[in-house]
């Protein structure tokens, strides 16, 4: 029952309780009942009220306030990501004509949306026309190019920046470009210059220093600022030679496991990022992610069943970089033959896919600095962390899970499978894509990037205040599950 049909049926009970109270007053005073008597009216008093009640209650749950709350979720939707979205309401409600009218403003808004969209479309074409100039620029240089914003996170970088840094770790948008450079000189350089050049007030200089890659490859790097209208340094750009030979043994073969279909990746946004990773109080859209999916042997890491399926795929600013981390795994043990009929990974897949160490470990490179987010990521995680001392990684990072997301927003729901919140937030996965590790991935990161908006008008705007109502949920099914 809803917190409104429970003020209201306290309300109600309160007035019957004071009209039979005046009504027994007035039998008793006047003598027309005796002792006995009254007991007994009492009692039917008492179950007259609670049959009204109840009653009462139940139809104004099921006519009343449980459509108000499924047509408020539905709502919530169009708002939010998908204002294509068409009611369904169970027959027999007495919201009258608020959904008719509901759906008739959503067409509207619908129709004022593609007006926003094509007139955004038209200086979205203008823009891409500069963006695919500034790609070819970019693609023919020998020279890698690499743009950072003043906490030293990538905003830009070319193919020959990420063949330079092969081997260094992960080369991606908003990553720490002194993990792939340790040891502190980028940023020893960077403060230099930004001194320098609040001192000299002219025309940013430039820094030209040797660095060392943290898989020992020697760059000779030239830094130059990037200068905002009002002379606040925002970031720095770094350029180095694209064929640098390794002070160590040569250069890394880029693993396998990370893929990506864009030649150039770059979001100048990113320029205005200055806060802590770790801190919960950051607003949900400000926040790094990877959202991931495993397959596994069976269902119980505890029993020896292990995984055999990795995928993540990065977010950063609210959309997909293009980043994704996807690897077969070898479980060191036959995987059996229900299981395969699950997710279609063979022995043979997997006899010579890395181990399950290694597969933990360059997956933990990978989400450094993220949030991570899983569908039932309770299951997933129990995977990860049983490996914790085998591979020596920890992972710390925060996790959401949107399966206790969506109950955070549809409450009034009963069923909270991948499938059906998918159904309800317009996300399709097909056939082929469901039940594998990047297929599931990508289809919660869909969902995902679609709660974002939800979940600001819910009023939970930060990671904590997502943290903090996932675990309420979470409380709240434990307790169910002991009645």
């Amino acid at each position: 029952m809803s917190k409104t049909a429970r003020v209201i049926a306290a309300v109600a009970l309160s007035m019957l309780v004071a009209l039979f109270a005046a009504l027994d007053a007035w039998l008793v005073v006047a003598g027309a009942v005796g002792r006995g008597r009254m007991i007994a009216l009492l009692g039917m008093e008492m179950a007259v009220m609670l049959v009204v009640i109840w009653v009462a209650m139940v139809c104004l749950e099921r006519r009343v306030f449980g459509p108000l709350g499924r047509l408020q979720e539905q709502l919530s939707l169009i708002l939010g990501s998908d204002c294509d979205h068409r009611l369904q309401m169970e027959s027999g409600h007495l919201l009258g004509e608020l959904p008719v009218m509901i759906e008739e403003l959503a067409e509207q808004l619908a129709r004022e949306r593609l007006e926003t969209a094509r007139t955004l479309g038209a200086a979205a074409e203008r823009i891409e026309h500069r963006k695919s100039r500034l790609e070819a620029v970019l693609r023919d240089l020998h020279e890698g190019v690499v743009v950072c914003n003043d906490n030293h996170r990538i905003v830009l970088f070319n193919q020959s920046a990420s063949a330079s840094l092969e081997g260094a770790g992960p080369v991606g948008l908003h990553r720490p470009v002194t993990s792939l450079v340790p040891g502190g000189r980028i940023a020893e350089e960077y403060a230099r210059l930004r001194n320098d050049n609040e001192a000299d007030h002219g025309p940013p200089g430039v820094r030209r220093f040797k660095a060392v890659t943290a898989n020992g490859r020697e760059l000779d790097i030239r830094m130059g600022l990037v200068v905002e209208p009002d002379g606040r340094c925002a970031g720095y750009v770094l350029s180095f030679s694209g064929d640098q030979s390794s002070s160590a043994g040569g250069g890394q073969q880029r693993p396998a496991e990370l893929l990506s279909d864009r030649p150039e990746f770059y979001d100048f946004s990113l320029l205005e990022s200055r806060y802590d990773r770790d801190d919960i109080t950051r607003r949900l859209e400000e926040l790094d992610y990877v959202v991931f999916d495993t397959e596994t042997t069976g269902l119980n890491p505890g029993r020896g069943d292990a995984m055999v399926q990795i995928c993540g795929v990065r977010l950063v600013n609210g959309r997909p970089t293009g980043e994704e981390f996807d690897t077969l795994v070898n479980p060191g043990m036959a995987i059996p033959r229900a299981s395969i009929r699950f997710h279609g990974i063979t022995d043979d897949m997997v006899a010579d896919a890395p181990d399950v160490r290694q597969a933990v470990r360059s997956f933990s490179a990978f989400v450094q600095g993220a949030v991570l987010v899983a569908h039932n990521a309770a299951f997933d995680m129990k995977f990860l962390r049983m490996q914790e001392a085998n591979s020596g990684v920890l992972f710390e990072n925060a996790v959401l899970d949107t399966l206790l997301l969506s109950f955070v927003l549809q409450p009034e729901h009963d069923v909270h499978t991948l499938d059906a919140i998918a159904a309800r937030f317009g996300v399709s996965i097909s056939d082929e894509a469901r039940h594998t590790a990047p297929g599931d991935a990508r289809a919660t990161a869909e969902i995902f990037l679609k709660m974002l908006p939800a979940l600001r008008r819910g009023g939970l705007e930060t990671l904590g205040s997502a943290l903090e109502a996932s675990n309420r949920v979470l409380h709240v099914r434990k307790l169910q599950e002991r009645f």
